[in-house]
C-alpha cells in the first residue's frame, strides 16, 4: 500500500459520514414529503455540498502517483475533508426532537452557517490548490483555481444577500463552476504508466 492509498482510507471514512448526512436527510425529506416545505434554495445548497464532497473525492486522486506524502500534506488534506463534513452535515437537516419540515425556515435560520462553509471551503481549496501544484509539480491544481476563484463571489453573496433570486443564483452559479471543473480536469481517471 502506497502512501495515497494509506492516507485516502482513512480521509474516506470523514466523506462518507459526510455523504451519510446528506443522504439521510434526502430520505427523511422523500418520506416526510407531504408535510415538507420545500425551499430550492436549500436543495440547492445540498446540491452544492453534494457535487463538492464527489468533486474533491475525484480531485484527490491528483495525489495517486505521488510516491511521498510529507505530514503537512496529510494535515492539511485531513483538515480539508473535516471542512467538507462541516458542509454536509450542517446543511443537512436532523429532523430530530420536533423539528419541522420546513425546509424555507431551515435555510433562513441556517443558511448563513452553511454557506459561509462553503466560502471557507473555497478560500481554502485555493490555497490547497496553489500549495499542491508547486509541493508536486501538478500543473492541473493551480488551473483549477479559475475555477475555483469564481465559486467565492457567489458564495459571498449568498451570505449577505438573501433575497431568494440571489439563494437560488448562487448555488446554480457554483454548481456550474464545479461541472465545468470536473469535465475539464477529471473526464476520465486513469493509471499513468510508471505510476
Amino acid at each position: 500500500m502506497g502512501p495515497f492509498e494509506y492516507m485516502i482510507l482513512f480521509i474516506s471514512f470523514i466523506y462518507t459520514i459526510g455523504l451519510t448526512h446528506l443522504l439521510f436527510a434526502m430520505t427523511r425529506m422523500l418520506r416526510h414529503r407531504r408535510s415538507l416545505i420545500f425551499s430550492w434554495p436549500h436543495f440547492l445548497w445540498m446540491l452544492v455540498a453534494l457535487v463538492n464532497l464527489m468533486l474533491n473525492w475525484i480531485g484527490g486522486y491528483d495525489l495517486h502517483n505521488v510516491e511521498k506524502l510529507p505530514l503537512p500534506t496529510i494535515a492539511i488534506g485531513l483538515g480539508f475533508s473535516i471542512l467538507l463534513y462541516f458542509q454536509c452535515a450542517l446543511v443537512s437537516p436532523d429532523f430530530e426532537e420536533g423539528e419541522s419540515y420546513d425546509m424555507r425556515a431551515f435555510h433562513e435560520r441556517e443558511g448563513v452557517t452553511y454557506i459561509g462553509v462553503v466560502a471557507i471551503l473555497v478560500i481554502a481549496a485555493i490555497a490547497v490548490n496553489y500549495l499542491e501544484g508547486l509541493a508536486f509539480s501538478i500543473e492541473s491544481v493551480a488551473r483549477q483555481n479559475l475555477f475555483v476563484s469564481a465559486m467565492l463571489p457567489p458564495a459571498v453573496v449568498a451570505l449577505f444577500v438573501r433575497r431568494t433570486w440571489v439563494q437560488i443564483s448562487m448555488p446554480l452559479i457554483i454548481l456550474v463552476l464545479q461541472t465545468v471543473d470536473t469535465v475539464v480536469f477529471y473526464p476520465v481517471l486513469e493509471k499513468v504508466s510508471g505510476g
